[in-house]
């Protein structure tokens, strides 16, 4: 390639000239070399323009780029290529660039090599050459001194590339130019042309060698008001560098002192050098040329503007939510007005906290641009989809699991239970269904939001206008998709849990086996209410999530952020509160150039000089993004991290079984209170009644199934729908049916379904009721809470042929919480005492007897948990509930003994009438935790042992009966099912 002399003639012409001498290069490799701001620059933006002009279809692509942000110790020379392409022209997408680069498609045109700091310089040369291998075409500019000492380091490939240098201005071309300018009145060049004539060379002459001295030259003193002569001083010039430095330091104060715009008083001299200084260090700091407006907002904010303002804005929704409340529902609302207040503004907190997290996760977002155009959407869909069911999955995962955490350790016995397992399927589809949603309202944002167009590279202020248009349009649309699916994808997630759940586990708990449908229509049933929260219309459950992620969508996007750091820095008097303006305005001044909707200074000198530092000394590194090799790991890593994490889960969720068999699942979900088989010749009936005050009936086919359950009543509805039945008891050859249903206990013929006797027994609402081993007698526990008179304890009654015709007994108590009561042969009746032992009452009169069974003190009353005495088929063994739940055992002397040490608080138990078996329903520890729905099962041998957990039900176990011949457990749950369980003893 020769290209000696001038480039003469037309633009166009000269381009051409340019291109047409490099394609005559054999691998395409040139070095563009020059004194700082001899033009390298521009030759090689001319080259570039030169060669897109003549590239063929297919052809490589020339791409122009400034490398003075390239860490070539952190970051490989391809990586920060696609990186710096993928920004401007691709919305940070690497994947077209990368596609370019790969193919061999692309022409890196490298500016600014001696810009890289010292330090990294070498680095440099060794990234370029393993990048660009044996056959890959480059351009490098680069300063003459710095380029020959780099080469000499070691690089062979750049060293056998064509050297191309950029001479300086000859003095002829400098005087022919610097007197075809317009110059004011009285500013006289004649004493500064002859100096440049007939010193040669001189410090004058070797400042105004390059293109960049003339034109400041031309700017200084056209403008500023000087005189050319003070140049002649040889005093204050004694070098190149003196000029080169007065000039550099002069040119912003000479463009901005007088003319119009200071006669309209818009800008002064002094304020222009200052905010220009302050972006001048900005880029010094950050190791840059481009002046970004997207990215004055992740690095010029405090970092506690974010949390501020999300907290403020977390308050405003959460008093525009109170007011909603008071307008829709007033001050009189279930739940308290004083609530609402409070979690409004625990909601704030919430909000911004999320928030906050994701204003710093969006760092510096790049611009985008409002587009309907249907050309790329389905690409940006993809996109959005994507990112938002990461993002989703990246706040949804750690907060539900926290709540699940939250919800399994503390109503449940832990991990491990039914309960926890459901907990867990419900969190994965959860956040699942909250990923979809959240992907769906991302999509219809990523849909809206393309790349800035050319026109708005080409203009900043177009940039930041269409970045508003797309935010604003963006956002509203992503609230508007997210208000009106947030709702119902939180419903298909809880309803897919627990299908998950129930289809893994054998269907425990309500309703029963494999009833899909049912479910899922309760489910819809339950969550109606929550649609219209409570009353209060849409405002809570689609207007506040829309615009509540629409705000988080609004906080991610560049313009606001833009707008912040505006307005903070114009408040510091830092910059102006026009920016733009102001910024276009020294462009036209020709401090700044522009360049794909970025600023730069006019050269790196007068960055350097107003940063007051020098751009090629060693700075702190900025760290890039992520590499390829990085990135690749880190999704190995992650995939899995996801793939144990979803192992796990499975496992969690498959951990139990419903070892059950579902009887009976309420159609409307009521807690089944009582249960009861039907002893004598019919072992295979058995009877329970729901909370609502149904009695229902059915029959026991093998052991696994019941027939007739759906319309068969015991008892008919009539007036007493609706009175809640708290105990079931048969008479011992199964013909009476006693039912305590609020203040009343009945006697039914079950074979007839008519009522033997009907009225209340002169107490309280009874709890419990047990028959006497022979029928003779009905014994029950009774609480009246009348304000008035409470009473509470223990009736009996004799049972004849005509109902209850007197009360034989009533044993008072102090226990406002009284359980069991039970007969522990044929003339005894065990009751917790006024004293908190456990005394007998001796038939038929039922005078206590002078023998306490288990002395005060031994036991002692517990006001959360019932306080009763259930006795062994054999008489021999007592379980005893209160604060301290035991198994007691008759040993030696008659003397009754605690061998099994503390049990779990029970909310049911039930003996096998023929071995030594106890079945329970635990409701927790010691300190109370909430029932889990298990059974356990220990044997009550010499030694009591426990032998196995029953799993099945979902909530507490309300009621429990053996079969008359032991080979069935029948149990009730608070979650509306009845189960029978084989094989217990």
């Amino acid at each position: 390639m020769r290209l000696d002399g001038r480039l003469d003639g037309r633009f166009d012409r000269s381009i051409e000239q340019l291109a047409h001498g490099y394609s005559r290069l054999e691998h395409g490799r040139l070095v563009a070399i020059g004194e700082p701001g001899a033009g390298k620059t521009v030759l090689a933006i001319l080259l570039t323009l030169g060669l897109l002009g003549a590239r063929e279809q297919g052809g490589r692509v020339p791409v122009l780029l400034p490398v003075s942000s390239w860490d070539p110790l952190r970051e490989r020379l391809d990586d920060w290529i696609v990186r710096t392409l993928a920004v401007p022209y691709y919305g940070g997408d690497p994947e077209i660039p990368r596609i370019l680069l790969s193919h061999g498609l692309l022409l890196p045109v490298l500016d600014g090599l001696d810009e890289i700091p010292e330090s990294a310089r070498r680095g440099a040369i060794r990234g370029i050459n393993q990048a660009i291998g044996a056959d890959r075409p480059a351009v490098v500019t680069c300063r003459a001194v710095e380029y020959e000492e780099l080469i000499r380091g070691g690089a062979p490939r750049l060293r056998q590339a064509p050297v191309v240098e950029v001479l300086p201005v000859s003095p002829d071309d400098v005087i022919g130019y610097l007197r075809e300018a317009a110059w004011p009145a009285g500013v006289d060049w004649s004493g500064v042309f002859e100096r440049l004539r007939n010193e040669r060379p001189g410090p004058l002459a070797e400042a105004l060698s390059t293109p960049l001295m003339v034109t400041t030259a031309r700017l200084v003193y056209q403008r500023g008001g000087r005189e050319p002569a003070e140049l002649l001083d040889e005093d204050r010039f004694d070098c190149r560098y003196a000029v080169e430095d007065h000039l550099t330091h002069q040119v912003v104060e000479a463009v901005y002192a007088g003319g119009e715009e200071r006669e309209r008083g818009r800008w002064s001299p002094e304020q222009a050098r200052r905010w220009l200084t302050f972006l001048a260090s900005h880029l010094h700091e950050h190791r840059e040329r481009d002046l970004a407006w997207w990215l004055l907002g992740g690095r010029l904010l405090p970092v506690w503007v974010g949390p501020v303002i999300t907290l403020v804005v977390g308050l405003l929704l959460a008093g525009v939510a109170v007011l909603w409340v008071w307008a829709t529902a007033g001050f009189a609302a279930d739940p308290p007005f004083g609530y609402i207040v409070a979690w409004a503004l625990g909601s704030a907190g919430l909000f911004a906290l999320v928030a906050s997290i994701l204003w710093y996760a969006a760092g510096s977002p790049l611009p985008g641009r409002l587009s309907w155009s249907p050309s790329g959407s389905a690409g940006r869909l993809r996109r959005g989809f994507r990112s938002g069911a990461v993002l989703s999955a990246a706040f949804v995962v750690p907060i539900a699991s926290g709540v699940t955490l939250v919800v399994v350790v503390g109503t449940t016995l832990g991990p491990g239970t039914l309960q926890g397992a459901e907990d867990l399927a419900k969190l994965l589809t959860v956040c699942a269904a909250l990923s979809f949603v959240t992907g769906l309202a991302l999509a219809a944002h990523g849909w809206l939001n393309a790349p800035p167009s050319r026109a708005a590279q080409v203009s900043a202020a177009n940039s930041v206008a269409q970045d508003r248009r797309s935010a604003l349009a963006g956002a509203l649309v992503a609230g508007v998709v997210f208000g009106i699916t947030a709702m119902y994808g939180l419903w298909a997630g809880l309803s897919a849990g627990g299908l998950l759940f129930r289809w893994c586990t054998g269907w425990p708990g309500w309703p029963g086996d494999a009833e899909t449908g049912a479910y899922l229509r309760a489910e819809w049933a339950r969550s109606d209410h929550a649609y219209h929260a409570g009353g209060y219309g849409p405002g809570p459950s689609m207007l506040l999530p829309g615009t509540v992620f629409a705000i988080f969508v609004f906080l991610t996007r560049a313009w606001p952020r833009f707008v912040l750091a505006r307005w903070w820095l114009a408040a510091r008097g830092r910059l102006p509160w026009r920016l733009l303006d102001f910024l276009e305005d020294v462009r036209q001044r020709e401090i700044l150039r522009q360049s794909s909707g970025t600023y730069q200074f006019r050269h790196i000198r007068l960055q350097e000089a107003l940063a007051g530092q020098p751009v090629g000394e060693n700075r702190p590194s900025r760290t890039p993004g992520w590499t390829e090799p990085e990135g690749i790991r880190r999704r190995v890593v992650l995939t899995a991290g996801l793939t144990a994490a979803l192992a796990g889960a499975g496992a969690g969720v498959a951990h139990q079984q419903d070892e059950s068999r579902t009887v009976f699942a309420d159609p409307s979900g009521q807690a089944v209170t009582a249960v009861a088989f039907r002893p004598g010749i019919r072992q295979n009936q058995l009877v329970w009644a729901t909370s609502d005050g149904r009695v229902w009936w059915g029959s026991v086919l093998s052991g696994s199934r019941l027939v007739g359950v759906s319309d068969q009543r015991v008892l008919p509805e009539g007036k007493y729908r609706h009175s809640t039945v708290r105990a079931l008891a048969f008479d011992p050859d199964g013909s009476v049916l006693a039912v305590a249903r609020g203040k009343k206990v009945e006697l039914w013929d079950v074979g007839q379904r008519e009522p033997v006797f009907r009225g209340r027994w002169k107490t309280g609402a009874v709890h419990f009721l047990a028959f006497h081993p022979q029928g003779r007698y009905l014994a029950g526990t009774y609480y009246d809470d009348d304000f008035s008179d409470p009473s509470t304890g223990y009736i009996v009654g004799r049972v004849g042929d005509h109902g209850l015709p007197e009360t034989l007994k009533r044993i008072g108590s102090t226990d406002p919480n009284l359980g069991a009561v039970s007969f522990l042969s044929q003339d005894e009746l065990l009751v917790r005492d006024e004293e908190m032992g456990v005394s007998a009452y001796r038939a038929p009169e039922f005078r206590k007897s002078n023998r306490q069974l288990l002395a005060t003190g031994q036991l002692s009353a517990d006001s959360d948990h019932p306080d009763g005495v259930l006795a062994g088929p054999r008489g021999d063994c007592l379980y005893v509930t209160g604060s301290r739940n035991g198994l007691w055992q008759l040993g030696a002397g008659n003397e009754w003994h605690e061998e099994a040490g503390e049990m779990p608080f029970s909310s049911a138990a039930a003996f096998h009438p023929s071995q030594a078996v106890l079945a329970f329903a635990p409701t927790g520890d010691v300190y109370g935790s909430r029932a889990d729905g298990t059974i356990q099962v220990w044997s009550t041998d010499a030694i009591p042992s426990y032998v196995r957990t029953l799993h099945g039900h979902m909530d507490e176990v309300t009621a429990m009966d053996f079969s008359p011949d032991g080979s069935l457990l029948v149990t009730a749950g608070v979650d509306g099912t009845v189960r029978l369980w084989t094989g217990v003893a």
